[in-house]
């Protein structure tokens, strides 16, 4: 009988330490998934051609995606609201700088999901809608427009700091760009010099598979 009981309070014990333990190690699991891809996502980034142009999309829109939230707290104003769709927009810039990072690992790549891939594609027009968002939200702000409904005493001082930073990187970050894609260039042509005095069949038919995908793509096109 006493067996029983001790065997009894033994797998009640343990089976409570094990879902504890559960429990416990959930919220590391939970960071985990969360942590890996996203570091993942930076080693592409700071090892890609387009380090640069990540930095300073990340360095000129995490600023606004702050501003952005710290306006939330008046719905009812046009300028929180502004704020609101603005942060899509920052993140979106983001977003595209660390794809572009992680499909350009060479400039055949570069190339290729610069001028076919369709995600970019669609990114290039968020960018135009971005832009024109940039110079509705300064019309407003100059017109004291940003200022209707039920706003913050610092509306105004974060809407323009959004702007600010928003121009700023489409003129910084549109030149870290150009840099960037000189850079995969340069890069590219050297790595395809060096690999040709070593195998000079690799580069015939990384050539051939090159002139193939965008033969393709120009009669998909037609």
């Amino acid at each position: 009988m006493a067996a029983i009981l001790c065997q009894s309070i033994s797998s009640l014990c343990s089976a409570t330490c094990s879902g504890c333990g559960k429990i416990c190690s959930l919220p590391c699991t939970v960071c985990s998934s969360v942590c890996k891809p996203l570091c993942e996502g930076v080693r592409k980034l700071c090892t890609s051609h387009f380090c640069l142009y990540g930095s300073v999309a990340i360095g000129l829109n995490l600023p606004q995606i702050i501003f952005s939230f710290s306006g939330m707290s008046s719905i009812g104003c046009k300028g929180s609201q502004w704020l609101m769709v603005n942060l899509l927009f920052s993140i979106s810039h983001i977003v595209a700088a660390f794809y572009l990072a992680s499909q350009s690992t060479s400039w055949n790549d570069t190339l290729k999901t610069l001028c076919y891939d369709p995600w970019i594609a669609g990114y290039i027009l968020v960018g135009i809608a971005s832009f024109v968002w940039l110079c509705m939200g300064l019309d407003w702000a100059t017109s004291g427009a940003i200022a209707n409904g039920n706003c913050s005493d610092n509306i105004g001082k974060l809407v323009y700091d959004s702007i600010y930073c928003g121009f700023a990187f489409f003129g910084v970050g549109m030149t870290a760009l150009g840099i960037s894609i000189l850079i995969s260039m340069c890069m590219g042509r050297n790595s395809s010099w060096s690999g040709g005095n070593a195998n000079g069949n690799d580069v015939k038919d990384q050539n051939q598979s090159d002139a193939t995908y965008y033969a393709f793509n120009g009669k998909a096109s037609v």
